[in-house]
């Protein structure tokens, strides 16, 4: 109960004007009276071109001030811009929908009465009548006949009408009072309910009232809506429910209010970007995809939308083994292990080029590296050749609109495969490819660089991944003979001589460090080489009779060695996984094989399987929870389900080679970057249409980053060669990022189409960034 008295307040309510009549022309057009107190309320309803007074003129496509310069419309950036992709405002008067709705604004006086019309009285006649008296009537007399307060019913006061169910003469608006019960012409102030409802004409007590909401359930005190007082006026509670508040017909735009009491906060209701900005445009919040086109090096966020680094399946999909006297790479289905294609390699296609070392970038591209050390005459040109792994990767170079490509076991022809990307010579005569890698990339190519190390050359040479072309050459101290990146972007080399030795390089940066000599294991010469999940390095050591896998930690310059059977040959091949476990591929001298595994930490749960396949070169993992070794003399890889322990034999070409990481998983495994790129386009009707705000969400953990870079063009076909501006870099920024501001920062010009390149890099720890959501605004100033 609530004490005190009820209100003796009151005012009046205006509502939004529409500045339209119900014909769509402009109506109230007299601006305001010399001494009327009204402001005229504009809300913009109508679409650009259509008729206004005032302002710009019909067209609405001058210049302006503020929205009074614009009748029926809006002033944003200057320009007066009409709303007709916000939604038609719902009536508010009890006006058909047709009309635009909204209630009339009252007169305005303009100066021949108080009303706006000729004479004196207060209604709005029809213009040119004469009659000058107060009252409400067409006569000419001050008489006080018929009504007096516009409701036609000839009283003096503004009283609803009686409603008196019961004919007890109580009810809502009559001369008795209310009615608590008015189907019980018994009960007027006295219901059985009363002390429970109080509702109007309930007996009461002189200052008692009560709390009292009479708007839909489950609306009161939900947004704007409110809880009233109905106090005992003249011994019964009141009709009136007086301060309550109830849902409004629609959302006010961008006043932070629920205003129709729904509990879904302030609707925005003009535009598609929910900024009550109607010239303003989206596609809406796109949440990223792994297979989007041009994602690389992410998958699917677990924990929800988005995307987090990883690796996605069609990035694992294959195995790529170079068969050395046949001048091919096999390509495998990681699944099936089916032979999917085989592709002629080299310069030659066939023994003379003697392919070897593969490796995988992030778009699951394929390289292969041909050694040409055979002795073929005047055929000594090693050469490196790019494979697609996708057919949207192919090239389509005879022009029929279908690619011609290899489709199992048989290889077409040397340049007849369209996806063979490209092959180029490396380095001179006689230089000997022999070890292969792709760096981390960046943003122009962050599927990464292939870079090819010659043995006979000492040097490593990084290639344009579009056409092959050398970008960068890095002199060394060591023969090459297998390269493995690590996280932080060094590749190291194993060294076959002049002695035994590793050494690395920087990838970014192009520094050598000095070639380090293998410290464990019998000091004797490494062969495959990979970098575990900590960047320490491990080489598989060839001839020791331990088969000894060598560590080195370059943190501390530390060496570690693990002997994983005493008696053979010695390890060739050698890869890491995410779980630390260390795989070898070995032998016996020249027949035999086995696998070998061991924790990476200390050597310990050694592990050697012996395998069907005979001579394991290479040995690989893929992220489907196989492991693979590539067999030079029973012509086959190997299969390991490390779930159960299965053992399977797939064929591939003639005498295989390779022990590099052929399935791309060891870059995956140690890239910390990955990236998602998305093509946009504007509207570009009238030279002031603009790009809006960037907006974007994503949780950036501490040391690791997300970076959004644009790139703008004329045309969709120009993007690829755009100059690309960073928007913004995560963390210190924060959305939103004002996409015009930016590009003028960076002198870069802002055109039709754009390009947002989001590239997430994760913390030393391996902590990935989370990119749920992604939002570009554009805006258009004549509406279709």
């Amino acid at each position: 109960m609530r004490t005190g008295g009820p209100s003796t307040d009151s005012g009046r309510v205006w509502r939004p004007f529409d500045g339209l009549g119900t014909e769509g022309t402009p109506r109230n057009c007299r601006g305001r009276g010399a001494g009327s107190g009204v402001v005229l309320l504009w809300m913009a309803a109508v679409a650009l071109g259509s008729p206004a007074c005032g302002g710009s003129g019909g067209d609405n496509q001058g210049t302006c001030g503020s929205d009074l310069d614009c009748p029926g419309g809006h002033c944003i950036d200057g320009r007066c811009v009409g709303n007709d992709a916000g939604g038609e405002i719902p009536p508010t008067d009890g006006e058909e929908s047709g009309d635009e709705g909204g209630a009339d604004l009252p007169p305005v006086d303009d100066g021949a009465g108080a009303d706006g019309d000729e004479d004196g009285d207060a209604p709005d006649e029809t213009p040119g009548e004469t009659d000058a008296d107060a009252d409400a009537d067409d006569d000419a007399a001050a008489d006080g006949d018929e009504d007096t307060d516009g409701d036609e019913d000839g009283d003096a006061s503004d009283v609803p009408s009686c409603v008196d169910g019961d004919g007890d003469l109580h009810g809502s608006g009559c001369a008795g009072g209310p009615d608590c019960d008015d189907a019980d012409p018994l009960h007027w102030n006295d219901c059985a309910d009363c002390a429970t409802t109080h509702a109007p004409g309930c007996a009461c007590a002189p200052s008692e009232g009560y709390e009292c909401y009479s708007g839909p359930a489950g609306t009161q005190d939900v947004g704007a809506c409110a809880v009233g007082s109905r106090w005992c006026v003249g011994g019964t509670l009141a009709e009136d429910c007086e301060g309550e508040v109830l849902p409004a017909a629609f959302e006010t735009c961008g006043d932070g209010i629920d205003n129709d009491c729904n509990g879904a906060g302030d609707e925005e209701v003009f535009g598609p970007c929910g900024t009550c900005d109607v010239t303003c445009r989206s596609d809406g919040e796109i949440e990223p995809s792994s297979g989007d086109p041009g994602s690389s090096g992410l998958m699917s966020n677990p924990d929800g939308p988005g995307v987090t680094l990883g690796a996605e399946d069609v990035r694992a999909g294959f195995l790529w083994a170079a068969n050395d006297p046949d001048g091919s790479v096999s390509k495998l289905d990681l699944a099936t292990g089916a032979e999917v294609a085989r592709y002629r390699v080299g310069l030659w296609g066939n023994n003379c080029d003697s392919p070897s070392r593969t490796a995988v970038d992030g778009l699951g591209n394929a390289y292969v590296g041909a050694r040409a050390h055979v002795g073929c005459a005047g055929r000594s040109q090693g050469s490196v050749t790019k494979m697609a792994g996708d057919l949207r990767y192919c090239v389509d170079r005879n022009g029929d609109t279908t690619i011609t490509t290899s489709t199992g076991p048989g290889a077409l022809a040397l340049g007849d495969d369209e996806c063979v990307i490209w092959r180029v010579p490396v380095g001179g005569a006689g230089g000997t490819p022999r070890a292969l890698a792709i760096d981390l990339g960046d943003e122009a190519h962050p599927e990464g660089h292939p870079w090819i190390g010659l043995f006979s050359e000492m040097r490593a040479y990084q290639l344009d991944p579009d056409t092959g072309a050398v970008l960068n050459t890095v002199g060394l101290n060591v023969n090459t003979y297998g390269f493995a990146i690590s996280s932080d972007g060094w590749i190291w080399a194993s060294g076959r001589g002049p002695s035994p030795l590793i050494q690395r390089f920087h990838t970014t940066t192009l520094a050598v460090e000095p070639a380090i000599a293998i410290g464990t294991c019998g000091n004797q010469y490494p062969y495959g080489i990979t970098v575990d999940i900590r960047n320490r390095v491990w080489a598989g050591i060839w001839l020791d009779g331990n088969c000894c896998a060598a560590r080195y930690d370059p943190a501390d310059g530390s060496w570690f060695g693990v002997n994983t059977r005493p008696g053979w040959g010695g390890i060739r091949g050698i890869a890491a996984d995410a779980d630390g476990t260390i795989w070898a591929s070995i032998h016996q001298n020249w027949g035999g094989g086995a696998i070998a595994s061991f924790h990476m930490d200390d050597g310990s749960g050694l592990v050697v399987r012996d395998i069907a396949g005979v001579i394991p070169v290479g040995v690989g993992v893929d992220e489907i929870g196989h492991v693979w070794t590539v067999n030079q003399s029973s012509s086959n890889v190997t299969r390991l389900t490390t779930a159960t322990g299965a053992l399977e034999q797939f064929p591939v070409g003639p005498n295989p080679y390779t022990y590099s990481d052929f399935t791309g998983y060891q870059r995956r495994l140690m890239i910390p970057r990955g990236s998602w790129t998305r093509d946009y386009e504007r509207c570009a009707v009238d030279s002031f249409d603009r790009w809006g705000m960037l907006e974007w969400d994503a949780d950036v953990p501490a040391g690791a980053s997300l970076t959004i870079a644009g790139a703008s063009a004329d045309t969709a076909a120009g993007l690829d060669a755009a100059t690309p501006v960073v928007l913004a870099v995560v963390p210190p920024d924060a959305p939103p990022v004002d996409l015009e501001a930016a590009f003028a920062g960076a002198a870069v010009t802002l055109s039709r189409f754009l390009r947002v390149t989001v590239t997430l890099e994760a913390s030393p720890d391996r902590t990935s960034p989370v990119f749920r959501t992604i939002n570009v605004q554009w805006h258009c100033y004549r509406m279709p």
